[in-house]
């Protein structure tokens, strides 16, 4: 385990300092990026629980009692860095040279896990589910992921002092309560610091519009994820694009799915009427098909109100405040990427 340590450490540590910035236009609100200096600890200042968190993963799954000192410490160090660190720690042992050698059953692995991530025993429900869906061909990673995204994990951390690294944003409409980020999905966060809504792999968009040179005419990108039901706005210029606002949505139904592909925004609407229903605060980006309000009757009370789900007719439904920011903010000619 040690030979790649140094590697995934540092790794481990540009996660735990990077920044997702995100404000209000023309409030100059934002996140400021912490140093890297700010998360530097010497061995003394290692908080002792950190340490206990690692030696219980040795035992658990490795199931080595006594830990390389080194390598111990270098993990328990880099556990300042939050749950997204913790992330990282756990992915170090569950996906080591040394646990794939032990070569567990998908029943132990997912009794491990369980240990690991929940400190407790499976129980049979729980463990029969995981298990078949391992033997239906699921990966274990995206098992292990399920586990990680959970706020079990977020309370076993905590007795830990591993702390969940908020983004916090002001004025935001839907983050009052600020967001996380745990691997590739972000997250909102409610009034009690529990994991929220999840925006499933939302950091690999984040990282494919400047790997890939995505283009716009307008300071703005849109990228809509039809799968997993939310959108992104991004604004900034090719190479340099920062994620600005992330929010859930409702898109096609099953026979009327939201296409999927490259478009551009081509016009505006107040509001307009379909099917029965009214929608506010319109963004047209292909023919028919717009970034609307939820519906609402014709009366102006709402008609459903849901969001992350496949229920529409092929438009892209945003609560009403987004819509809004979103009519008001995004010019013609911006792109629309549904993937």
């Amino acid at each position: 385990m040690k030979k790649a340590l140094l590697l995934k450490i540092a790794c481990l540590v540009m996660t735990a300092v990077s920044v997702f910035c995100f404000s209000m236009p023309g409030d100059g609100a934002g996140v400021v990026a912490a140093t890297p200096e700010a998360y530097e600890v010497t061995e003394e200042e290692i908080d002792e629980m950190y340490f206990k968190f690692v030696g219980r993963l040795y035992a658990i799954v490795t199931r080595q009692m006594h830990a390389d000192e080194e390598e111990k410490t270098e993990l328990a160090r880099s556990l300042d860095g939050g749950i997204s660190a913790a992330y990282k720690v756990m992915y170090h042992f569950y996906f080591s040279d040394e646990y794939r050698a032990l070569k567990q059953s998908d029943e132990v692995f997912v009794e491990d896990l369980y240990r690991g991530c929940y400190g407790r025993e499976s129980d049979a429900s729980g463990k029969a589910y995981y298990v078949s869906r391992l033997e239906s061909g699921y990966s274990r990673y995206l098992v292990f992921r399920e586990f990680l995204s959970s706020n079990e994990f977020v309370t076993l951390c905590k007795s830990y002092n591993i702390w969940i690294k908020k983004i916090l944003l002001d004025n935001y409409v839907g983050h009052l309560n600020g967001m996380t980020c745990i691997c590739d999905d972000y997250y909102d966060l409610d009034s009690n610091g529990e994991l929220g809504w999840c925006y499933k792999n939302a950091a690999k968009h984040v990282r494919c519009i400047n790997e890939e040179l995505y283009m716009s005419p307008t300071d703005y990108y849109i990228i809509a994820d039809i799968d997993n039901c939310y959108i992104e706005v991004f604004k900034g210029s090719v190479g340099n694009w920062s994620l600005y606002k992330i929010y859930p949505m409702s898109c096609g139904k099953p026979g009327h799915e939201t296409p999927r592909g490259n478009y551009r925004v081509t016009g505006h609407k107040s509001y307009f009427y379909s099917h029965g229903s009214l929608c506010y605060y319109a963004t047209q980006w292909n023919g028919p098909y717009y970034l609307h309000s939820v519906t609402y009757n014709y009366n102006g009370t709402i008609q459903n109100g849901t969001l992350g789900k496949h229920i529409s007719a092929g438009c892209i439904r945003l609560e009403y405040g987004v819509a809004k920011w979103v009519y008001d903010n995004i010019p013609v000619s911006t792109p629309v990427k549904t993937v």
